[in-house]
């Protein structure tokens, strides 16, 4: 089993002495260009409310962060190890009450409907039980306009991506078509996509 499929297995609910070494892994310069990509065209205003879905360990709230002074990131994961790394990751920013961070599942989030400009979801569609549940609860989530944004490094084109879907039996990867389409499905509109050929990154963008 090659690192790569270590890496996503343990991506799923990291914990333990790897799952900590995954964690450390997606915030490092390694796992930077796909996000940085992504948030480079994502209008963000300096006091949108941005929820994270699935925010790891925290390297995309202190990138959003960022771009919202007068605003707030909410970081949500259902693995109890990734949320106190995030928290750590961002401490200076939570203790200013500018972040939070809860455990969540993705497809029945324990918040209010329509609180959220933008929701993101990095490298974390994969390992949903249902895209079709995810997508309808961030779009009761999100206030009317607001945007959903779903950056991977995996475009479900390669064979390393049907070796993890294999080794793992639970992760999907997704096409942009794929997602596309069940996006639509939850009555997402102006649908837009970009893909990088040549790092196989994805990004596809949605508005309520």
């Amino acid at each position: 089993m090659g690192n790569t499929v270590r890496y996503y297995i343990r991506g799923r609910r990291p914990q333990g002495f790897w799952g900590r070494r995954a964690l450390m892994k997606m915030n490092g310069k390694q796992h930077a260009a796909m996000p940085e990509w992504v948030l480079s065209e994502v209008d963000i205003k300096e006091d949108d409310h941005i929820l994270d879905v699935g925010c790891g360990g925290g390297a995309n709230i202190a990138r959003m962060l960022k771009r919202v002074p007068k605003g707030k990131v909410i970081g949500l994961d259902y693995s109890q190890l990734a949320l106190e790394m995030a928290q750590d990751f961002n401490y200076r920013d939570y203790v200013d009450k500018r972040c939070l961070f809860m455990g969540g599942n993705a497809m029945q989030m324990p918040l209010a409907k329509e609180m959220y400009n933008i929701v993101t979801a990095f490298e974390t569609i994969y390992y949903w039980l249902s895209l079709e549940l995810g997508f309808a609860d961030i779009y009761r989530l999100l206030k009317p306009g607001g945007t959903i944004v779903i950056g991977n490094e995996l475009d479900g084109k390669q064979e390393i991506d049907r070796k993890i879907e294999r080794a793992t039996n639970y992760m999907r990867i997704y096409s942009i078509e794929d997602i596309e389409a069940h996006l639509k499905q939850a009555g997402f509109t102006n649908i837009k996509s970009r893909y990088d050929e040549e790092r196989h990154f994805v990004c596809v963008t949605a508005t309520k």
